[in-house]
């Protein structure tokens, strides 16, 4: 048979529609819905992004639908990885480009994947979750408060009678400086023993900043720990402004050498802290925040800057570089205040907090106000530190 032009011209012209036609055929859709397991929480807050995570029963890609205090609903966030749209159980949408000191409302959104086939996959129906409210960092707020816990290993009764503690009323954000578990086994123990007593007290409206401990880096899950605890910058350190204070979230990293036989060789610590070291240096020496805040608080788990092969006191001479005011710590498992000009060599007071301990801190432009009260409500400790760094009793 020989083919002319133009029967040559009408096959591709019937390819081309059989092929256009195929392409937007409908995906399939099924009468079925994810189920929220875990109500959001609220991570990593700043002046103009909030970081919103929750999980479902099944596989889906979520978004957040979001707006001002009074107004719709009508932005849209979602998490793009490389141009595609996460589907998984655990879902993390950073909310971007909010404006400071705004209250927000919130809903997250989530959509079964039934099957991700590579075309046509398969889908089900939108969960949605009540309208929760946020409020985002700012740097002119004159006054500005929170508590900070730790080492609370595991013990969900320590969690919730601590955090009960707390008058969520006037408090801005929660801080956890680490060794919220004895080792990192799953996630089931992670949500069941930390994640989700935490998250239910927060009642999804008051945001948590996190400082890794060392029992964070241990265990057969720890390696899985961002995507229940992700940061924008991608690490465990950082900075953020509120109000009269600039905050440092350290990462302190493992309180023994990477050669110890019990790691086995698969921690390179001193890479990560040499790391983390230079970008600390260039933070203090190029934030203008950093500079022209009033205060600078360190939140870190160690408060020895955890093992750092000898070199911990060159953390220390840049934290006095920094003027740094306060630092609030744990991993001790036991109260201590570190005075200024100690055998540290630290010219600002260290805060170490026992488990089952609790610290409120007021900051204005004035001062920073401390107290520290136990799981029975019984004072510790209580002081307060000026422009000038003088510490006074209370």
């Amino acid at each position: 048979m020989k083919l002319t032009l133009g029967t040559l011209l009408l096959a591709f012209f019937i390819f081309s529609s059989l092929n256009a036609q195929i392409e937007h055929e409908p995906y399939p859709e099924y009468d079925t819905k994810p189920v929220i397991v875990q109500n959001p929480y609220l991570l990593d807050p700043s002046e103009n992004a909030m970081t919103v995570v929750w999980m479902t029963d099944t596989p889906s890609h979520s978004k957040v639908l979001y707006g001002k205090e009074g107004e719709d609903l009508d932005q849209i966030a979602e998490s793009q990885e490389d141009g595609m749209l996460p589907v998984g159980a655990v879902h993390s949408v950073r909310i971007k480009g909010l404006e400071p000191g705004v209250k927000y409302n919130y809903k997250v959104l989530s959509r079964r994947v039934v099957e991700l086939n590579p075309y046509w996959p398969a889908m089900g129906g939108w969960v949605e979750s009540d309208i929760y409210e946020f409020t985002t960092f700012d740097r002119k707020k004159p006054k500005i408060s929170f508590s900070s816990v730790t080492d609370t290993h595991e013990n969900v009764e320590w969690i919730e009678d601590l955090m009960d503690l707390v008058d969520w009323d006037k408090t801005d954000f929660f801080v956890h400086t680490g060794d919220g578990l004895d080792w990192v086994e799953s996630e089931k123990q992670l949500m069941k023993n930390w994640v989700s007593p935490i998250a239910k007290k927060l009642n999804q409206e008051n945001p948590l900043i996190y400082a890794r401990g060392n029992h964070e880096l241990r265990g057969p899950f720890a390696r899985e720990m961002s995507s229940y605890f992700p940061i924008e910058e991608g690490k465990y350190y950082f900075a953020r402004d509120h109000g009269p204070a600039h905050f440092l979230v350290l990462d302190s990293g493992e309180d023994k050498a990477d050669s110890t036989n019990v790691y086995a060789g698969l921690n390179r610590l001193k890479d990560y802290k040499e790391q983390e070291y230079k970008w600390f240096k260039n933070h203090v020496k190029t934030s203008k925040s950093l500079k022209e805040a009033p205060f600078r608080i360190v939140l870190i788990h160690d408060p020895r800057w955890g093992w750092m092969d000898g070199e911990n006191e060159k953390w220390t001479s840049l934290a006095n570089e920094a003027k740094v005011n306060l630092v609030i710590a744990g991993h001790w498992h036991r109260f201590k205040r570190i005075e200024p000009k100690s055998e540290e060599g630290n010219d600002y007071p260290i805060l170490v907090l026992g488990q089952k301990q609790i610290a409120h801190v007021d900051v204005t432009d004035q001062y920073i106000e401390v107290e520290v009260e136990d799981i029975e409500k019984k004072k510790i400790d209580a002081f307060r530190i000026d422009r000038k760094g003088n510490i006074k009793e209370m």
